[in-house]
């Protein structure tokens, strides 16, 4: 089934000073009508073609919404999307804090090269793998904010699963980012500090240095100085028993059998209000319109949030051409401070069609939902779906219908 559905939040023009409505009435504002109408057929194409389930897409160009469609799928157990829906976007919530921890330091509370364990001083007591193994070693360096913003400071901690010992399974039962502390302290780093790129529990950690550098929880923080000057009222690290009705249901893909309904412990983050462990990493849930507000903010420069230098800071490639584990040969992307950073213009799933330009930006989340933000043609675009794994090809044929439907 495929609804283009009322827009309730992004029918909302946001007053606020130096900063342009973020929504206005459907316009094409550069995009061919059937252009938009192949992105549609493009979602429905994910579900014909056993890619992904239900699914929602935006557009917005210049302020104005261009694109916003929902299409259903027809299996058992999937749920129509709407305005209302809430998506668990896992690592979606690592810009928002790289955000959180760049307003911190445009008012002087640290520098990017500052050791965190002047915040936190637990860290200072990390002890590294060492190759081939053996007794772990001391740092020869300590871990900076620079480090935690570029995963470059040794923490992983995405071993293991629900149902597997590991890492993350015991990060699922704690109760606060303190306790995270305690347990990463008992933890090896995977390698010295600024060695490599490992992607892991780094903006978990950073959410930490947050907190205490400001006496708030992460939770207070986001919303104080993000959600609330942005307006995304449905964004949070919890879900109520009225959140979890909008919540969409998980969908794990076992290739051979095909889709079935993901369990409750197969969500993995528990999403309870009592509970004070805020991931910065990969904590939250959204909506397409409230992430569409945020999307909005970078779209502008950061503006009302950050000073447009300090984004574009973020944007500077921050690992340079040697540093191991991001990238590979080709170096298509650089990494800058919480963002992947394309570095050509490239051609995207040519089958389909569609140039992407160099300069997009953007990052994705573990149950498949994924953005990008395009400061040369001022657009933003989101795909939401909830499966595991995630298909880069639906990113890749999304992304390359939207830029086959710009013609200016």
């Amino acid at each position: 089934m495929i609804r283009t559905f009322r827009l309730t939040i992004l029918l909302v023009l946001l007053a606020l000073p130096g900063t342009a409505p973020l929504f206005g009435a459907p316009a094409r504002n550069g995009f061919e009508q059937a252009g938009l109408d192949a992105i549609q057929a493009v979602q429905q194409a994910l579900i014909n073609e056993k890619i992904c389930l239900s699914n929602v897409a935006t557009v917005v160009r210049k302020g104005q919404l261009v694109y916003h469609r929902a299409v259903d799928s027809e299996f058992e157990g999937d749920r129509g999307i709407t305005d209302e829906t809430l998506f668990p976007i896992w690592s979606m919530t690592k810009p928002v804090t790289s955000v959180a921890a760049m307003i911190l330091h445009e008012r002087g509370l640290f520098q990017l090269d500052d050791a965190v364990d002047r915040a936190i001083p637990q860290l200072a007591r990390l002890r590294v793998k060492v190759k081939g193994g053996g007794d772990p070693v001391p740092m020869t360096t300590p871990i900076t904010y620079r480090h935690l913003l570029t995963h470059t400071a040794g923490f992983y901690g995405y071993d293991g699963s629900f149902h597997e010992e590991g890492t993350w399974k015991e990060v699922m039962e704690l109760n606060s980012l303190a306790e995270l502390i305690d347990l990463l302290e008992k933890k090896p780093l995977e390698h010295q500090p600024g060695e490599r790129y490992t992607y892991g529990l780094s903006t978990a950690v950073l959410g930490r240095a947050i907190e205490v550098l400001t006496g708030q929880s992460l939770e207070a923080f986001f919303e104080k100085e993000i959600f609330g000057p942005l307006g995304m009222k449905d964004t949070r690290f919890y879900l109520t028993p009225t959140d979890r009705e909008r919540f969409q249901p998980l969908f794990v893909n076992e290739k051979e059998k095909g889709f079935r309904l993901g369990t409750a412990a197969e969500d993995e983050l528990y999403y309870d209000p009592k509970s004070a462990l805020y991931l910065g990493g990969e904590g939250l849930v959204s909506t397409v319109d409230d992430y569409g507000r945020f999307c909005q903010m970078l779209v502008d420069r950061g503006r009302p949030i950050l000073a447009p230098e300090t984004l574009d800071l973020m944007l500077t490639d921050q690992l340079g051409e040697n540093t191991p584990g991001y990238g590979g040969k080709e170096r298509r992307s650089h990494f800058g401070l919480g963002f992947d950073v394309s570095r050509v213009v490239a051609k995207d799933a040519a089958d389909e069609g569609g140039e992407v330009p160099a300069g997009i930006f953007g990052w994705g989340g573990y149950h498949t939902t994924h953005f990008w933000i395009d400061p040369v043609n001022e657009l933003y675009a989101i795909f939401m779906t909830r499966l595991y794994p995630s298909p880069g090809e639906a990113l890749k044929r999304f992304r390359a219908a939207v830029y086959g439907a710009l013609v200016e």
